[in-house]
């Protein structure tokens, strides 16, 4: 009976152990389990990142008290954390509104990941709607780049980390996505990870200088898990508003304007298109700066 209940009780506390840090970090390492790390164990792997955060969170926490906060935010995660799981992620870090998750399989993974959130959303938001909630938006981001992965702390007091700028990277392009139109914003470095893009759909939205950064970054708007009709008005303006596009980096800012005209009457919704066409009209009537290369600041 003691030795049944001593493996029971040294089977929990591996199963408690695995709930903070989770094995797959384990094995990243090269450990097999929480009693083989020591501080400082890290290791430098190219992964997939992914950062997908409640938009708007800080308005719909103000209407909610401490307790609710976290019963709500429970609830969020417990809906959505294992879509991350079931294609191999790993949930690397709670954001208050969100999560960050490493992927150190195929791109695909993140992807497929991405576009079950956006589907399960739907019904989640059902939910909501049924029992009087209002609706929430999540947006996402995916990257894939350099990063440490390791134990860092002090004596008494260790944690699982990742250390890298792509991870920032990520959680900039997030805050970007809403104003991009995009609910799953990816870079070009992630995108030409992948061995079947073409399965997704996609459109870019060329080449982009996010706010406080200095690298210009490729950017792609995939649709694959955007609502039926703003895909299928996407679907219907792809080739338009990729001709407007590179018409603007070409520096025919009145004719990418007027591309962009057309591609908002086809599809109002479209947040890209409405700010290339006043990004277009503010370079056609005031310049751009000298050595202008096609990128554009947002």
């Amino acid at each position: 009976r003691h030795i049944r209940q001593y493996i029971a009780d040294i089977t929990r506390f591996s199963e408690a152990s695995h709930r903070f840090v989770p094995q797959q970090f384990f094995k990243s390492l090269g450990k097999k389990g929480i009693l083989d790390i020591q501080l400082g164990d890290q290791v430098q792997r190219n992964m997939t990142v992914m950062v997908a955060n409640l938009r708007e969170f800080s308005q719909l926490s103000q209407q909610l008290t401490p307790a609710e906060n976290f019963n709500f935010m429970n609830s969020f995660l417990s809906r959505f954390g294992p879509l991350v799981r079931r294609e191999e992620g790993i949930i690397s870090k709670y954001m208050g509104a969100g999560f960050m998750a490493l992927y150190p399989g195929y791109a695909e993974q993140s992807l497929r990941t991405a576009v079950a959130i956006r589907g399960e959303l739907i019904a989640y938001n059902e939910g909501r709607r049924r029992a009087g909630y209002i609706p929430v938006d999540v947006g996402i981001a995916i990257h894939h780049g350099p990063l440490m992965m390791g134990i860092v702390g002090e004596e008494q007091r260790w944690e699982g980390n990742v250390i890298s700028e792509d991870v920032n990277v990520t959680s900039v392009l997030e805050k970007l996505s809403k104003e991009l139109g995009a609910n799953i914003l990816v870079t070009r470095e992630f995108f030409d990870q992948m061995r079947e893009p073409e399965r997704f759909r996609h459109r870019t939205l060329g080449r982009i200088t996010p706010e406080g950064q200095e690298q210009a970054l490729e950017l792609i708007d995939v649709y694959e898990g955007d609502p039926d009709l703003l895909r299928q008005a996407k679907d219907r303006t792809k080739a338009l508003f990729e001709r407007g596009l590179l018409l603007c980096q070409e520096g025919r800012f009145y004719d990418a304007r007027e591309t962009f005209v057309e591609v908002i009457k086809l599809n109002r919704l479209d947040k890209a298109a409405k700010l290339y066409f006043y990004l277009c009209d503010e370079y056609y009537q005031k310049g751009t700066q000298a050595g202008w290369n096609g990128t554009l600041a947002v």
